[in-house]
């Protein structure tokens, strides 16, 4: 059979379990116009002027002005980078005023009112006042706490829970967020019912399944404005799952190898092993074969499996938070492995598979 491009979206399409049935929530990340909000810039580049924003106002301030109790600042995602994998930090901190409550998946909240947050949180206060008198509101005064509230809470409810967090910098990128500790606002956060699965699904929605995406929201008649992303058309992103668990588990443990080495990359200035991004396009090109398979053809060669089950292993729990530069030269090391394996030249693709990954690479996916 020849799969043309519209093949692979009308398979895909056709495909019933979706991002929303395996999920407890798909929700949108802070609003964007939270006007007294505070955000700051602590950067080592900004020692002596921190710049900080809080919707439209905006201000330079000396740094003993934003040193902001820490119990209410969070990490802030930037949004503007790629956050594949990986969450790429930016240089700013995101002030919520409120108290997360419980340890649940779905948290309670409450927010902290201007009387406790003068007395707990003294700079964090005179931050927000002297914010609302910039923005040249009337009272100037934290009369009440309407004053900083957000104006949309329901992603508190999930702030301290694991979660994927989905960005469009260009084509969807999808980052876990182990501690559920960041900050986003244009973006599309997931938290799964079953948390083993985070790996897998974050791999799938890195995944060339996931350029096939905005061809299903224009088939479906979903309407995408200004290129942002909304939870609906998250929600219909397509799932499938292996046939072999040990695909699954694959795909699961390169998505680990794809993290530790996104973070590497955005801290290292010098990488100490050559063609180090020649060393992420080989995992995610692995992992990319693998779930073409899972989703279309389910007919890969049982020895390039084989290969990879014996290369393909996790050295160690939370790995890929680890800054040890042993592990960089570990993958490096099961890359020549896998390569340099008698059986691996030995693999084929048949000609069904070779046929879609060449219409994928004609239309600029591969």
């Amino acid at each position: 059979m020849f799969w043309s491009k519209d093949d692979i979206v009308e398979r895909l399409s056709k495909i019933p379990r979706t991002l929303e049935d395996i999920s407890i929530e798909v929700f949108e990340g802070v609003p964007p116009s939270s006007d007294l909000v505070f955000k700051s810039d602590l950067s080592k580049e900004h020692c002596t002027d921190a710049s900080s924003s809080c919707g439209n106002p905006q201000s330079n301030v000396s740094i003993e002005q934003v040193s902001i109790e820490q119990e209410l600042m969070y990490p802030y995602m930037d949004d503007s980078v790629s956050n594949e994998f990986a969450v790429h930090s930016a240089q700013y901190q995101f002030m919520l005023p409120y108290e997360i409550l419980g340890y649940n998946i779905k948290k309670e909240y409450r927010i902290i009112q201007p009387e406790e947050l003068k007395t707990k949180f003294p700079v964090a206060y005179e931050q927000l006042m002297e914010t609302k008198q910039n923005s040249g509101t009337e009272k100037q005064g934290l009369d009440s706490a309407d004053c900083y509230r957000l104006e949309n809470e329901s992603f508190l409810q999930y702030m301290k829970t694991p979660k994927i967090i989905i960005t469009n910098h260009y084509r969807l990128h999808a980052s876990y967020d182990a501690n559920g500790k960041y900050v986003f606002a244009d973006g599309i956060g997931v938290v799964l019912g079953d948390p083993t699965l985070y790996h897998y699904v974050t791999a799938v929605l890195n995944s060339s399944i996931a350029r096939a995406l905005p061809d299903i929201w224009h088939r479906e008649k979903m309407q995408r404005n200004n290129h942002h992303l909304n939870s609906k058309m998250l929600k219909r992103f397509p799932i499938e799952f292996p046939k072999k668990q040990i695909t699954e588990t694959l795909i699961s443990t390169i998505c680990r190898y794809l993290i530790f080495l996104n973070r590497q990359k955005q801290t290292a200035k010098d990488y100490t092993i050559p063609g180090y991004q020649n060393l992420i396009d080989f995992y995610k090109r692995i992992a990319d074969l693998l779930i073409l398979d899972t989703y279309i053809t389910n007919d890969l060669d049982p020895k390039l499996l084989d290969i990879l089950a014996e290369n393909i292993t996790a050295p160690g729990e939370e790995f890929e938070y680890s800054n040890d530069i042993n592990l960089l030269i570990g993958l490096q090391a099961i890359k020549e492995n896998i390569l340099n394996s008698a059986d691996f030249r030995k693999c084929r693709f048949n000609n069904e598979f070779t046929n879609i990954l060449a219409t994928l690479k004609n239309n600029g996916v591969w």
